[in-house]
């Protein structure tokens, strides 16, 4: 009977997990185990320790527990249940339509093969929304989580820790905690990006593939470079910037340092841009000297690829301009991670070869207050709207406290004297993801301080080998018209969503997966817009395909071959 029940349960875990199905028939079981009986007549297993028996649920009535403990949260969503047992909460949550995925963690395989060598959970098993991780490193539970949950149709993503089995091993499950809550985090930021952003990435990269696919010539390798940001100590640090530069350094200017580059008569070699927002464009009020490269993400605004004759676009990770990269012309890829410019700007520095780069102007704070170099465009912007009522000081007060996360630091100048500055939540995470990135990159960077906050540079172990450092995209493998009239019709022969997604979702070819997944930061903007009307996952996913056809049609119109 034994062995009967552990191949049913082995057969319908090794559909969609041979690996661990594997690995259980080469495990010897926990000889521990031992399985009780409820009042009810259910199978309680548990763990013979040295003074007593451990068991996983109630004793009395296990599935009255689990309903308890299931009906103690909101209904549905994406669950992360910390422990197996005999699956009763587990089996609870699969009965609502309302469960988009079971995600089980177990840790001890011998312990989890005499689990299923006792108690059938094949029904479990079977179900399309459940997986079952088995010892999994924080690394392996993160990838597994962002490669599952999908925020606008999985719904709220919450842990379900089985009390009776986490207490036995509180070490492997919190480790599992603290992962799920980093993740979450991760998946809560980027999910706010995509709620407002969403639907721009979308309509400008659509825009862009026209310009895309014009030839343009690869930016050639470099030794050294200069990166400028737009933060006050930029003024300080001019000098600087032209000594590196009279010295052979590449300059690579963020679009928010580049007016004020040009006001002083600095031209840079490079000027790289990724908001996807019209606002961008205010950067460029003074001039973009003739000569000089555009480097923009697929999803920048499509007028600011109109200012130069050969904008050099590259990837930056969103879903549809990876799937551009893939299916139309093999762009370039820049690292967008960080959130901000500065960040994408490194990584240019950083895909070209350049074994050290200077960063110039990187604050990410507001030192004495003070929010930008001058010659930024937020200067003449203020200026415009300055009076009598609202003097530009004002203006700039109101800039840097607009986030509730303002807070005040004091420092001591080179010189000896003290100063404020303020910090801010975003600005934070923005110098935290850069030191990462400055952690793991082959390239020196050297950060210049003025007043902002002090940024980092851990001493790194050996590098990996240099590239050849160009820059430049690949041929396209057909007219920029074609490929979006192809990507438009494959799209409306997508199959009309249902109302369980998830397993919607899983019943699709890897193709048409790939076509919803270009267009689910979409979903994330029209969720937030139309928040409870917008007719569950299955109607979302309809409005937004809806809403991305419109595009495409508005965008092919009058266009030929």
């Amino acid at each position: 009977m034994e062995d009967l029940i552990f191949r049913r349960n082995l057969l319908a875990l090794s559909s969609r997990n041979p690996d661990l199905g594997e690995l259980l028939m080469e495990t010897d079981s926990d000889p521990r185990l031992v399985i009780e009986t409820s009042r009810t007549g259910l199978p309680v297993p548990g763990l013979r320790l040295a003074s007593r028996t451990a068991t996983f649920h109630s004793l009395i009535d296990p599935r009255h527990e689990a309903e308890r403990l299931v009906r103690a949260q909101a209904v549905g969503g994406f669950i992360i249940a910390l422990g197996l047992g005999a699956g009763y909460p587990l089996k609870v949550c699969l009965e609502s339509d309302a469960t988009s995925a079971v995600m089980a963690i177990e840790y001890s395989a011998p312990l989890l093969k005499a689990l299923l060598e006792a108690i059938d959970l094949s029904e479990i098993f079977l179900d399309s929304r459940f997986t079952l991780l088995l010892d999994p490193s924080p690394g392996d539970l993160e990838k597994a989580i962002l490669s599952s949950y999908v925020p606008p149709i999985s719904g709220d993503i919450r842990s379900l820790p089985l009390r009776g089995r986490t207490d036995l091993d509180p070490g492997a499950f919190e480790t599992a905690a603290g992962t799920l809550r980093s993740v979450l985090g991760r998946i809560s930021d980027d999910y706010s990006v995509q709620a407002f952003f969403g639907k721009l990435w979308f309509r400008n990269a659509v825009r862009n593939i026209f310009d895309a696919e014009k030839p343009t010539p690869a930016l050639a390798s470099v030794r050294r470079a200069i990166v400028t940001a737009a933060g006050p100590s930029l003024e300080e640090g001019i000098p600087s910037v032209i000594k590196a530069h009279d010295e052979g350094a590449f300059l690579i200017a963020t679009d928010t340092s580049l007016p004020a580059l040009l006001g002083l008569g600095i031209e840079p070699q490079a000027v790289v841009s990724i908001d996807c927002q019209m606002i961008s464009y205010y950067h460029f009020l003074k001039g973009l000297p003739a000569k000089v490269p555009l480097i923009l993400d697929l999803a920048s605004p499509n007028r600011l690829a109109r200012l130069t004759e050969s904008p050099r676009f590259f990837s930056s990770g969103h879903p549809f301009c990876t799937y551009v990269s893939s299916n139309f012309r093999p762009f370039p890829a820049l690292d967008t991670s960080g959130g901000n410019v500065t960040h994408a700007a490194l990584s240019l520095a950083e895909a070209l070869g350049a074994d050290s780069c200077i960063l110039v102007g990187a604050d990410f704070s507001y030192p004495e207050g003070k929010s930008y170099a001058r010659g930024t465009y937020i200067y003449d912007y203020f200026e415009k709207f300055s009076g009598r009522l609202c003097p530009l000081e004002s203006q700039f007060a109101g800039f840097v406290r607009r986030n509730v996360s303002t807070s005040r630091e004091e420092d001591m100048a080179q010189d000896g004297r003290p100063y404020v500055r303020y910090v801010t939540k975003p600005l934070m995470a923005y110098r935290e993801h850069l030191e990462r990135f400055i952690e793991r990159s082959p390239m020196d960077v050297i950060p210049l301080r003025g007043k902002g906050v002090e940024i980092t540079v851990r001493k790194k172990n050996k590098r990996p080998k240099r590239g050849l450092g160009l820059f430049a995209a690949g041929k396209a493998s057909e007219s920029a018209a074609s490929f979006l009239r192809r990507y438009t019709r494959e799209v409306e022969a997508l199959p009309a969503p249902k109302e369980n997604v998830t397993a919607y979702l899983r019943s699709l070819g890897a193709k048409e997966r790939d076509l919803w997944t270009t267009l689910l930061p979409s979903a994330s903007a029209i969720q937030r817009c139309a928040g409870g009307s917008a007719g569950g996952p299955a109607g979302l996913l309809t409005r937004t395909r809806e809403w991305a056809l419109a595009e495409l049609y508005d965008v092919l119109r009058g266009r030929e071959d």
